[in-house]
């Protein structure tokens, strides 16, 4: 699998190959797309190449730029659990007077977690999504079958405080997976 990390602003973000384009993994910060079209072509990709953007939770650092995305061909996969989400964070910017091209909620491609599979295999990867609640309630993770985990911010093992049992249910789930490399939102891969 073809994985290119885009990072910028401290933020990882992961243009993986799919059949025909590329499938970006979170789109960035609000008001930056001149930005992040100028790393993704520094990159080697066209911002055109993206045919699909999966948001592994709505907080301005990991989805402000969608319908910028959206607007220039993309499709936003939005899992059952992420539905109504994007509103907080749209309020939130707007609190912040940054520059925000609200999400449309019509044009976007809703998929329940059991289809994940059979959705992700039509444009040509193998593997699922699944919710992870633990940094959001909203959070999703794409776990790939050759082992790679994209995981957002969802924090490490270790790193969670006894009282956050919802991410530490999700390290649970996560776990049956066989995870050989992970790729957070934030810092190194591991």
């Amino acid at each position: 699998m073809n994985i290119v990390n885009v990072r910028y602003h401290s933020t990882n973000y992961y243009a993986l190959e799919i059949n025909g384009g590329k499938l970006l993994i979170d789109c960035g910060w609000p008001g930056t797309l001149p930005q992040f079209t100028a790393e993704l072509k520094r990159k080697g990709i066209s911002p055109s190449e993206i045919h699909y953007i999966l948001v592994t939770h709505f907080h301005l650092d990991h989805a402000a730029l969608v319908q910028d995305f959206k607007n220039l061909g993309a499709k936003l996969i939005l899992l059952e659990s992420q539905i109504g989400f994007s509103e907080p964070m749209a309020k939130q910017i707007k609190a912040k007077n940054m520059p925000y091209t609200e999400i449309r909620e019509q044009d976007n491609l809703i998929l329940k977690f059991d289809d994940s599979r059979k959705f992700l295999a039509s444009i040509g990867i193998k593997g699922e999504i699944i919710s992870t609640p633990g940094h959001s309630e909203d959070s999703v993770m794409l776990i790939l079958d050759e082992g790679l985990a994209f995981t957002g911010d969802l924090p490490p093992r270790f790193a969670i405080p006894d009282e956050n049992q919802a991410a530490k249910e999700s390290w649970d789930k996560i776990q049956h997976h066989k995870i050989t490399r992970i790729f957070p939102a934030h810092g190194n891969q591991t």
